[in-house]
């Protein structure tokens, strides 16, 4: 399942919806279903309008719409994504990200080989200032200090899940939360050397407002996996793990 969540972002979302339908094709292609899965939340712009053309026309490649009647944040529209998905991997996907879809096959065998709660690959980000690789390391220990890990990746529904999934209420890093909850939880989170998409950065993205909207947010997730600062010192289940289908671990 692809899920993408969105919030007023109509004019974004043409792109992803069909980069995640050609990565469908892609999967379909080595006979592994899949389906494209949009949750909007509870947008004001043109998104609705769009999304309900898109689900008409490409319903039958595997084009799923659902609406929220209020807004309920980015981590309920996760967890309403973990909770609808029909099959057991899930990519999330932004309304500002492309998936490349030749990757998600690659992804696909990896987190099958290894049985890791995410794999995730190299995504490179357009910025105003040029192009810029956002993923390109495997898990070490200065993820407790910055994330190098998006949520633009291929991760395991039943081992989100279990670890409880999102910690609604929050808004941003959600993502970069969810990472080290998985981290800490002696999960595995392997990275394949393979571009598996692309990041717009606008002035909207969360990359932006991070430190505007949660100011101290940062420090409170020191206090809630680091509080002792000892976590780059000590080896975690993820640690270093490269992994590519064709190859074994690198």
């Amino acid at each position: 399942t692809i899920a993408i969540a969105n919030w007023n972002h109509e004019l974004l979302l043409a792109r992803a919806v069909a980069s995640a339908l050609a990565g469908i094709h892609a999967l379909a292609e080595l006979a592994i279903p899949g389906e494209v899965l949009v949750i909007d939340d509870h947008s004001r712009d043109g998104s609705v309008t769009l999304l309900r053309q898109l689900e008409a026309l490409y319903y039958g490649d595997g084009l799923r719409v659902l609406l929220h009647e209020q807004r309920n944040g980015i981590t309920v529209t996760r967890n309403h994504a973990l909770r609808q998905a029909t099959y057991r991997y899930i990519v999330y996907l932004d309304a500002d990200n492309e998936l490349s879809p030749a990757a998600l096959p690659v992804l696909f065998r990896s987190i099958i080989d290894t049985k890791a709660a995410a794999a995730f690959g190299n995504l490179i980000a357009h910025r105003p200032d040029g192009p810029a690789m956002l993923s390109n390391e495997s898990v070490h220990g200065r993820i407790f200090m910055d994330s190098h890990i998006d949520m633009c990746a291929l991760w395991d529904r039943l081992q989100l899940a279990d670890k409880g999934g999102f910690e609604e209420g929050l808004t941003v890093p959600e993502d970069l939360e969810l990472v080290l909850h998985l981290v800490t939880a002696g999960c595995r989170l392997v990275f394949v050397p393979v571009v598996f998409g692309y990041h717009y950065h606008y002035a909207s993205s969360w990359h932006n407002t991070v430190a505007v909207e949660n100011p101290d947010y940062l420090q409170h997730l020191a206090r809630v996996f680091d509080q002792l600062d000892l976590r780059r010192q000590v080896h975690a289940n993820s640690q270093y793990l490269r992994y590519h289908p064709d190859l074994g671990y690198l």
